[in-house]
């Protein structure tokens, strides 16, 4: 059997998108304990890993394995690294757009940075929360808070988002 076409995207993947939700979960869990808790560093780590995903899952190619009998096991193939505005870059250049107009939309009292600027922001949140002990390691006091609004925020756009494939040939 020949295939027509060479790469498939389904955005939001929705198998990425589910691992994201998880860890979207796990944050608004950790954010409801108390100030005092201790749970800082692992409430940082799911916002940034949710944030990481959720960028992944805007721009993860669909993988297809023949499984024998005409069928396929379909997978994801997201991008690689943990830099979020890198991963932001390879969303596509439309939806980056969306995302900064919503963005600025829904915190237009914080100054009205952009979404890249924001997750410029919180670029190294996701080392700093497993390593906080290293020498070069250091969290601005405002990124837990922006971690948690870029997190939900994403959360929440994404929830909305018509999905859609691509297909290149």
């Amino acid at each position: 059997m020949s295939q027509a076409w060479s790469k498939r995207t389904e955005i939001p993947d929705p198998q990425v998108r589910d691992v994201a939700d998880q860890f979207e979960s796990a944050r608004k869990l950790l954010h409801a304990q108390s100030p005092g808790s201790g749970l800082l560093y692992p409430l940082m780590n799911a916002a940034a890993v949710a944030i990481e995903l959720y960028l992944k899952c805007l721009s993860a190619d669909k993988t297809y394995a023949d499984a024998g009998r005409g069928w396929s096991i379909v997978s994801a193939t997201p991008q690689h690294g943990h830099g979020l505005t890198t991963l932001l870059g390879r969303v596509e250049p439309e939806l980056r757009e969306e995302l900064d107009r919503a963005f600025q939309a829904e915190f237009p009292a914080s100054g009205g940075p952009s979404f890249r600027d924001a997750l410029n922001r919180c670029e190294g949140a996701f080392q700093a929360s497993r390593y906080p002990f290293e020498p070069d390691s250091d969290v601005s006091s405002d990124v837990p808070d922006l971690l948690m609004r870029c997190s939900h925020f994403l959360q929440q756009f994404i929830a909305r988002l018509q999905a859609r494939e691509k297909v290149s040939c």
